[in-house]
């Protein structure tokens, strides 16, 4: 090191804490040249405050590392788990609507696999155009309420939305008082959305967070078999 960089007696230049650091990092290899001034070093340890080795800090550096590390594996394989056992409901709810030889039978097959399968609280099915075929378990809405037409035009094709629901909505989609901590809303259509698969969850199940791939995978499947019934 030049005798600018440091403070004595030859030089009246001063340098920061923060400089030092820097030279440290952009030189890895100085205390190669001058292993004597680890002699002198002291470092806190950063639980108790007192006084210990190199060696001892790195060592409960590389463990803090290591339990960083085994956190973000667990979570890793926590998600994969849940999704792998998503993607087998995903799976199966696919087979069993393919099974289905007519809509109406698979409309009936939407409400069967969305409270036995995923255990949905509340399923509600619901359109603004008229079908070409009346098919039970599909509510026809009006546009002529307002919470009907606000709920229309805030969906967008394939773009389901998870959530809170306002009380009004909850009641003219699922025709019951008990309220729905939370909603996902599953726009029906290609172009544009003629109804809504709605599910409903006395829990916080259908969070704004919620990954909606699988969910909005589900509603194409259905409006795969449903579109042409409402297309003009």
């Amino acid at each position: 090191m030049s005798n600018s960089a440091v403070t004595g007696p030859l030089s009246k230049t001063k340098i920061s804490a923060e400089e030092v650091a820097n030279y440290l990092n952009q030189n890895p290899k100085f205390f190669h040249v001058f292993p004597r001034l680890l002699d002198d070093l002291s470092i806190p340890h950063p639980k108790s405050g007192q006084a210990v080795s190199l060696l001892e800090r790195q060592v409960f550096q590389l463990r803090e590392q290591r339990d960083t590390l085994k956190i973000e594996v667990d979570n890793l394989v926590n998600v994969a788990t849940e999704n792998g056992q998503l993607f087998y409901k995903v799976q199966q709810f696919t087979k069993a609507l393919m099974a289905t030889q007519s809509e109406q039978a698979l409309v009936s097959a939407v409400y069967e696999q969305m409270h036995d399968l995923f255990e949905v609280d509340q399923v509600a099915m619901v359109s603004w155009d008229v079908p070409k075929t009346s098919l039970e378990g599909i509510t026809q809405l009006g546009v002529s309420q307002s919470w009907s037409d606000a709920l229309k035009t805030s969906l967008k094709p394939h773009k389901p939305v998870c959530g809170l629901l306002e009380n009004e909505w909850q009641i003219g989609l699922f025709h019951t008082s008990e309220a729905m901590q939370s909603v996902c809303l599953l726009p029906m259509g290609d172009d544009a959305v003629w109804g809504v698969l709605a599910l409903g969850s006395k829990t916080n199940r259908f969070h704004p967070d919620l990954g909606t791939y699988f969910l909005n995978m589900m509603a194409e499947l259905i409006g795969a078999r449903l579109n042409p019934l409402f297309e003009k």
